[in-house]
């Protein structure tokens, strides 16, 4: 397999400015392609550094794609860099002059006098044409059969031009037609990564093809299976096994995979019900509603600021309506117990069943406060599971 790095540009990137988007996709482009992406690096607008990172990064890996530094600015300096890295000048290519003053003309624009400045190309290198955008993207080719590719850093263009140009362009220069790499995402809730380790450990053990592996964030743990293959049947038959062990092994603890959230889970259960579901928090600072929010999409009615409705808008007729198809859930902040732990209580009412859970945490604060809306969810969607819910 062709191993890969990603370099982005820009020092907006270093100081915070902008979160590294093109960095993220082209990881996964790349590597659903079938490139070993072993590296991803940020570095500023400056000539020196371009020039010392790419002849790093050709030195051991087989492709570069950078991003961004391509525009008309004289802080622009992506070809320039480039170029001293390959030991080439850059030479001025007139017909991409022409192209790019037709660019303007087309958009009812004045090129001005720096855009020249895109017109210019490392000697050897070969042009990407751009159509959606005014900056030159373009690939060179090293004797020794490595590639450098230099893409604009408007998400867009860049997009467009990896997905029409760029992969199709790679799979065949290294040779590797038809060649997939994917993950499965498996999402887990109510166990640590300790927990699942021991669940699952000698699965992560294995070597071969698939790669079980495990990520880690605040009151949830990611499950992630990866495989290669020539084709998509070949490589979801690699996965299909392994999966279904690990839902074997922790059934219910696995609450949704790939994109699916626990917000969403849970208010894709809620939808199926009729009612109010109202949220008195006391623990979190409002992190249960802010998360259910965050993935609304109109489906339900919402009234209020602790009072999330769901199903049909209040006013309608529903079978069950009324006291018994409310939902309550109440998080509160209990007594500290032995220790540096403190003691929550998540209480669930409603369809004539109640549900109370303690919970000790420690820690930071924020992070508390995190982990404990996390579990407070999930445990709604334990609650929603258990009972029997009656569609409107």
């Amino acid at each position: 397999m062709p191993s890969a790095a990603i370099l982005t540009i820009g020092s907006e990137l270093l100081l915070g400015k902008v979160v590294d988007t093109n960095g993220a996709y082209l990881g996964e482009v790349l590597s659903s392609a079938g490139f070993d992406v072993r590296k991803r690096i940020s570095v500023g607008d400056h000539k020196e550094e371009i020039n010392r990172w790419v002849r790093i990064l050709l030195s051991d890996t087989d492709l570069i794609v950078t991003t961004g530094g391509l525009g008309p600015t004289k802080d622009d300096l992506t070809r320039d860099g480039v170029a001293d890295a390959l030991g080439v000048p850059l030479r001025f290519q007139e017909y991409l002059l022409r192209e790019i003053e037709e660019i303007f003309a087309s958009r009812g624009f004045h090129m001005t006098e720096n855009n020249h400045r895109q017109a210019y190309l490392p000697e050897g290198a070969q042009l990407i044409s751009n159509p959606v955008g005014t900056a030159p993207a373009f690939y060179y080719r090293t004797k020794e059969g490595k590639e450098i590719v230099c893409l604009p850093g408007v998400p867009g263009e860049l997009k467009f031009l990896v997905e029409r140009k760029v992969i199709p362009h790679l799979q065949e220069a290294f040779n590797i037609s038809g060649h997939l790499k994917r993950t499965r995402i498996l999402k887990v809730c109510g166990l640590g990564e300790s927990g699942v380790d021991q669940q699952i450990g000698d699965l992560m053990k294995m070597e071969g093809n698939p790669v079980v592996g495990l990520l880690a964030s605040p009151g949830m743990i990611r499950i992630l299976i990866t495989a290669e293959g020539n084709n998509e049947k070949e490589v979801v038959e690699k996965i299909g096994p392994v999966e279904q062990e690990i839902r074997r092994r922790l059934g219910g603890l696995i609450f949704g995979a790939d994109d699916q959230t626990l917000e969403g889970v849970v208010l894709e259960k809620l939808a199926k019900t009729g009612g109010t579901l109202s949220i008195k928090d006391a623990a979190t600072g409002g992190e249960v509603l802010r998360r259910l929010l965050a993935v609304f999409d109109g489906r339900y009615y919402l009234e209020g600021s602790l009072d999330f409705h769901y199903g049909s808008p209040k006013g309608e007729d529903l079978d069950g309506a009324g006291e018994a198809s409310d939902i309550r859930i109440r998080i509160n902040s209990m007594a500290p117990s032995e220790g540096k732990l403190k003691i929550f209580e998540v209480s669930i009412q409603g369809k004539g069943k109640e549900k109370v859970v303690k919970i000790p945490l420690g820690g930071a604060k924020g992070e508390v406060e995190t982990r404990l809306a996390v579990i407070a969810i999930d445990q709604l969607r334990k609650w929603l599971d258990d009972v029997s819910v009656k569609a409107p």
